[in-house]
């Protein structure tokens, strides 16, 4: 070690080192450089090898001698050419030989790498140590074998490990660490391996052939460090081009797929695309605009001009309103400004035609095949003026007709007549038969009247209401309205059923009943209110009276409810009585209305009236809170009925009403009793039984009104356990009189047993009607025979002893209770 310390500071130019490693870590760099472009394979792959044998080589020759030129032995020191020549030969040699080696360790053999080195190190020992047996000097060297031995185990070592590290990476931080390694490996021989010798002088020898001079030597050195640098150059140009080439090869890639997508989405776009150059060529045309313009494909080849595009439309002779547009684009040469419009193609399609103007004096034209969507537009404009069920004018386009004919009668002259249709008994239908009857049974309604009134206007203004738009004088209405009365005298055959209704009509003439349609309209529905209060089944025309008659009920309906504001009704109470006893059990509440004009109004004329308005609502609230307020001042044995109307029904929330005034009164639920008509339910049978089941779990007991006038009562009981049925007065009245009545009043009576549903007979009016439904052990009873509806005022004394019996028929109760 202290030699080979004393050698480098002692027996070379201090400059010499620095200068050794520097020039080592340049050559074996850019020959690792060279190498990596060996293993990336290609044409060029044989001449980077030998450009990075050379580079190698001729760089670990350089190391060394231009150590040797730093070395001063103490002698004059020359150079044997042929030794020193072949010195690099070897050198460059080994590096080709390592480099071939480490090649295959690319290709999969990891110690391949490190054999490489090995040869590498070996041929940097023979190198140098021909190196100085080609030194010409007076006297020989003196050999050190172990240090020489070291020298060269360091060499190879070293080589290998960067060869290792080389052969694993290829990035320019490997590649430096590898440089590095590799040049203490050269360093690190040829400093140890010049230390191992020591110059012997011999005197006789003074007269030597130094053969090349140390001017030479550098020279040489100088020019394979050139061509070193020229290789490195060369390398880093390469790479250079090769990040240039890779970079436009993955943009024209790139490029490539962009445009490949382009055109796949072109060609898979719902529209067709057609873009023209400033000149009239057309440079982009996708696939659907071939197929919506039926344009050849052929005749896209070679970039066709776009009056050609026009020219083959025009030939196949697309006649509609924008050909004269083309025809003047041809001429003009472009669109000038956007512009949207549509095209109908002979074959039926709608094409919505877009055309966008560009910079250059081009454009781009877009076409969508927009068919469909007019079909769909047209279709929803027809519905927005037709009714869905039946196909007829609905009212908006019904009032359009009329409108215009109205005008042309401000205009022209002449008459015309507006008839409003109403069907009979068309509830019943889809109370009995159901909703689906119901809609067959207005189809055919629509046919017979479109069928019937020939040039006339028919329009279904809703539910089973219809409209007729005639021209002529009065003598054409009335003849159309007979014949269509006389359509409905027999029933009609709906999917096969016979349905008998009735058709009432109401006639208003223009101009004599009025000159706008809301006049008209009016009168018409007068003259058909008219219709359907005298009978039903038959037509009026409007008279002056009508609307005398209906500006009185819209004075009644304002007077009722001012009545409701100012709490001016009243309620009168009828006695509910024991069929067997006689005893009170309780009273129906009714309603009352005294005028403070027009003095008492009946129920039969205020309580439609309030049906039709919606009045019945408010108006059935009152009674039930009033009722229950007067029924918690009775007796707790006593309980009150209080109609409940179709109208509130319709309300989700009846329930909470009805619970409400039980609690704002304190009447318990048990005393209150209310009575429901069978259309109630039948309307709405779910809804109406889930109201119905809410109101009993109250508590509050429920009384079917009316029982056998309905349609299907019977399914009704089976739907909803009632706790009361009401025989209707109608029943009681023929009892006596219609052998049949009594059957039916029996058969109710024994339903209701067996149902164990009470029954309450109404309208019990004399001693034989009562005496009968006792012996039929008939439950309660109401009528004029027990009480009219009065004030409950007038029942003080009864109110007072509900348990005393009718003194009446005293002797009636006996015989019963002997009977018994």
């Amino acid at each position: 070690m202290y030699r080979a310390l004393a050698c480098l500071t002692d027996e070379h130019t201090p400059w010499v080192v620095p200068l050794a490693a520097c020039v080592c870590w340049i050559s074996c760099y850019v020959a690792l450089l060279l190498e990596q472009r060996v293993r990336k394979g290609g044409a060029w792959a044989p001449s980077w090898l030998l450009a990075a044998s050379f580079s190698a080589g001729a760089g670990i020759w350089s190391t060394h001698f231009i150590g040797m030129l730093g070395y001063d032995p103490g002698v004059v020191v020359g150079y044997e050419v042929a030794t020193t020549l072949l010195s690099l030969i070897v050198a460059i040699a080994a590096a080709l030989v390592a480099f071939t080696l480490l090649r295959a360790a690319h290709q999969g053999s990891p110690w391949a790498g490190a054999v490489a080195g090995v040869v590498l190190g070996g041929g940097i020992a023979c190198m140098h140590f021909l190196g100085i047996a080609g030194v010409v000097l007076p006297g020989h060297f003196d050999w050190d074998r172990t240090l020489a031995v070291v020298a060269a185990t360091i060499g190879c070592g070293l080589s290998g490990a960067a060869l290792m590290v080389h052969g694993r990476g290829g990035d320019a931080r490997t590649r430096v660490a590898a440089a590095t390694i590799l040049t203490a490996a050269i360093a690190g021989l040829h400093f140890l391996a010049m230390a191992a010798a020591r110059v012997v002088p011999d005197p006789a020898q003074e007269t030597l052939d130094l053969g090349l001079a140390r001017g030479a030597v550098a020279g040489g050195i100088a020019v394979m460090m050139a061509v070193i640098l020229a290789f490195a150059a060369l390398a880093l140009m390469l790479d250079h081009l090769r990040t240039i080439n890779a970079a436009l090869a993955r943009q024209g890639l790139a490029l490539r797929e962009k445009t490949l997508l382009l055109d796949m989405t072109l060609d898979s776009m719902d529209q067709g695309l057609i873009r023209v150059d400033g000149r009239g060529t057309v440079q982009v045309c996708n696939e659907r605009a071939l197929a919506l313009l039926d344009l050849p494909r052929a005749m896209m080849l070679g970039a066709p001009s776009y009056k050609a595009v026009l020219r083959h439309q025009l030939r196949h002779r697309e006649h509609n309103r924008t050909d004269r547009s083309y025809r003047d684009w041809i001429e003009r040469g472009g669109p000038e400004q956007a512009h949207v419009h549509e095209r109908v193609r002979p074959n039926g399609l709608v094409l919505e035609i877009r055309t966008v103007p560009l910079p250059d004096g081009g454009f781009v034209r877009t076409f969508t095949d927009i068919t469909q969507r007019k079909a769909a537009e047209a279709e929803v404009a027809r519905l927005a003026r037709h009714d869905i069920l039946t196909g007829l004018p609905n009212r908006g386009l019904f009032r359009e007709h009329l409108d215009g004919c109205l005008a042309e009668i401000a205009v022209r002259g002449g008459t015309a007549s507006v008839l409003y249709l109403d069907l009979d008994g068309f509830k019943g239908v889809n109370d009995t038969l159901g909703h689906q009857a119901g809609d067959d049974l207005l189809r055919s309604v629509a046919d017979r009247l479109r069928s019937s009134v020939g040039d006339g206007v028919v329009a279904r203004l809703g539910g089973d209401e219809f409209a007729v738009l005639l021209t002529g004088g009065p003598e054409e209405a009335v003849a159309v309205a007979e014949r269509l009365t006389g359509l409905f005298a027999a029933p009609l055959q709906v999917g096969g059923q016979r349905i008998g209704v009735g058709l009432s009509v109401g006639i208003a003439l223009a101009p004599e009943h009025g000159v706008s349609a809301e006049c008209l309209y009016r009168r018409a529905d007068l003259a058909l209110y008219r219709a359907k209060a005298e009978g039903r089944g038959t037509f009026r025309v409007f008279g002056a009276d009508m609307d005398e008659e209906a500006e009185e009920r819209r004075v009644l309906e304002s007077d009722l409810r001012q009545a409701l504001a100012d709490n001016a009704l009243s309620l009168h109470y009828q006695p509910q009585v024991d069929g067997a006893s006689g005893a009170l059990v309780g009273f129906e509440a009714l309603v009352r209305w005294t005028h403070p004009v027009r003095g008492q109004i009946p129920p039969g004329v205020f309580v439609p009236l309030a049906e039709e308005t919606g009045l019945i609502i408010a108006l059935g609230d009152w009674v039930l809170r009033e009722a229950c307020r007067e029924a918690a001042t009775w007796a707790p044995s006593l309980k009150v009925a209080v109609n409940l109307s179709p109208r509130q029904f319709q309300k989700p929330d009846l329930p909470e009403t009805v619970l409400a005034v039980l609690a704002q009164t304190g009447l318990s639920p048990d005393r209150l009793e209310l009575e429901v008509t069978e259309s109630v339910i039948i309307n709405d049978m779910a809804r109406a039984i889930n109201i119905l089941r809410r109101l009993k779990s109250f508590g509050v007991r429920i009384s079917m009104d009316d029982f056998g006038t309905g349609y299907a009562s019977l399914a009704t009981l089976q739907a909803f356990p009632f706790d009361k049925m009401k025989i209707d007065r109608s029943f009681v009245a023929q009892l006596g009189v219609d052998p049949q009545a009594a059957v039916i009043v029996r058969a109710v009576l024994s339903l209701g047993r067996s149902l164990r549903m009470g029954v309450v007979a109404e309208g019990v009016e004399t001693p034989a009607q009562r005496r009968f439904l006792a012996d039929e052990a008939c439950g309660e009873m109401q009528g004029y025979l027990f009480g009219k509806p009065r004030p409950i005022g007038d029942y003080a004394d009864r109110l007072s002893h509900p348990d005393q019996t009718d003194a009446a028929l005293p002797r009636l109760v006996q015989l019963i209770r002997a009977s018994a």
